[in-house]
């Protein structure tokens, strides 16, 4: 297997970038393991594809864990140069859905309805991106508006020869790191999942989108690159910066249409593991990172986008939430940059969160044990609200756009 050297860099250490139990548990307490939840008999799932409940994870008391149900199925691997990396013909895989009661009811006979993804870091779990990125908000958010939540899951063979992870089902979603043909076994993970669930509910097709943490969204940028048939626009949060091009496209195959996915990318200045800045982070000295801003242009130049953009700066509502040890900052701000839409309809928005460390913002302050890694998520805003919001602009169609809505007022 070709492994480009930025990408043997990237995962020969990631492990001590994402979720590490003793620094999960330290949340509430110092010691505990992940542990699913206990039940003497048989659960009842809203749907019937699920078979089991989520792990629940440590946290603060009263915090919302997830309410979706696990699906699990077998994955054969058709890819020879993958079979070859993961040294196996067929994976375990498992996702966590989350299904609004009333649509779970009516079933295949309900309206045609959006689905988000979520994708988490590395090592970490479907549970984790649920619960310590996004607090449950996209749970929330699906019961307003009638969408069906999915926080995907990696496997431990896409990094770890002996299949060990720090954190209880974690794995990993390699993306464009590991050399593959045609489309990443990922990308065929996500149209399976897609299939199992029109067995039970009327999936719109037109409305399918994609966001994550850190390797998560480098996972949201290659179902932008090899899956434009699927995603209608992306949210990549601090994410493995690949491009549509060069170097940081790496092992990723673009499928014609990818220049019309709209994305919506948020990027931290003071992040740790993955570079604002071209060249090497604090904790990955030796990767050659393009830079955050690098990375927008190259994507803002595939997307066939010109013209300076809109820029707001959005309220500092929460004083003290950047590591100021770090980053000389008292306070971690967000400006948004709205680029004028392409011919398609397609857009690029671009959030800056200076003074912000490796994390997904939202109003909930990390446990303290983590700043000095991660450093402080900003809390000025939920990301799953600006994510959702950029969503609902966005579907495959034909006809007007929607890219001339009006920006929620906030």
């Amino acid at each position: 297997m070709k492994l480009h050297r930025d990408a043997r860099v990237f995962l020969a250490t990631t492990t001590l970038c994402w979720l590490v139990p003793a620094l999960l548990t330290g949340c509430v307490s110092a010691g505990g393991k992940d542990t699913a939840v206990a039940n003497a008999s048989k659960p009842e799932f809203r749907l019937k594809l699920c078979s089991e409940q989520p792990l629940r994870l440590e946290g603060p008391p009263g915090a919302q864990q997830s309410r979706g149900c696990v699906a699990t199925f077998n994955q054969e691997l058709t890819d020879e140069a993958t079979r070859n990396r993961l040294g196996v013909r067929q994976l375990k895989r498992r996702y966590l859905v989350y299904v609004p009661e009333s649509l779970a009811a009516a079933g295949l006979a309900a309206p045609p309805t959006p689905v988000v993804f979520m994708f988490p870091g590395s090592t970490a779990s479907a549970e984790a991106a649920a619960f310590y990125y996004a607090q449950t908000r996209f749970e929330e958010l699906a019961d307003r508006d009638r969408f069906i939540v999915v926080y995907g899951n990696g496997v431990p063979e896409a990094h770890s020869s002996d299949g060990q992870v720090p954190m209880a089902k974690g794995g990993f979603l390699p993306a464009c790191l590991v050399d593959h043909e045609g489309e990443g076994f990922d990308v065929t993970y996500v149209r399976l999942i897609l299939s199992q669930l029109e067995t039970e509910l009327h999936v719109d097709r037109s409305r399918i989108y994609a966001t994550g943490l850190s390797q998560g969204g480098g996972m949201s940028f290659e179902l932008a690159l090899e899956a434009p048939d699927l995603v209608a626009a992306i949210a990549p949060v601090a994410p493995v910066p690949f491009q549509p091009s060069g170097q940081w496209l790496y092992s990723c195959h673009p499928k014609p249409g990818y220049e019309h996915v709209s994305i919506a990318m948020l990027a931290a200045t003071s992040d740790r593991f993955i570079s604002y800045t071209p060249g090497g982070a604090d904790f990955y000295p030796d990767a050659q990172y393009p830079g955050m801003e690098e990375t927008r242009d190259a994507w803002l130049a595939a997307l066939h986008i010109q013209g300076p953009p809109a820029v707001d700066a959005l309220p500092d509502t929460v004083i003290g939430d950047s590591y100021t040890p770090h980053t000389g900052l008292s306070s971690s701000t967000v400006e948004r940059q709205r680029y004028p839409a392409g011919a398609q309809g397609q857009e690029f928005w671009y959030y800056k969160a200076a003074g912000m460390g490796h994390w997904w913002p939202n109003p909930v302050q990390s446990w303290t044990g983590l700043w000095p890694k991660m450093g402080k998520t900003n809390q000025d805003i939920d990301f799953a609200d600006e994510a959702w919001a950029f969503f609902k602009r966005h579907q495959k169609r034909s006809g007007e756009p929607l890219a001339d809505r009006q920006v929620d007022a906030r």
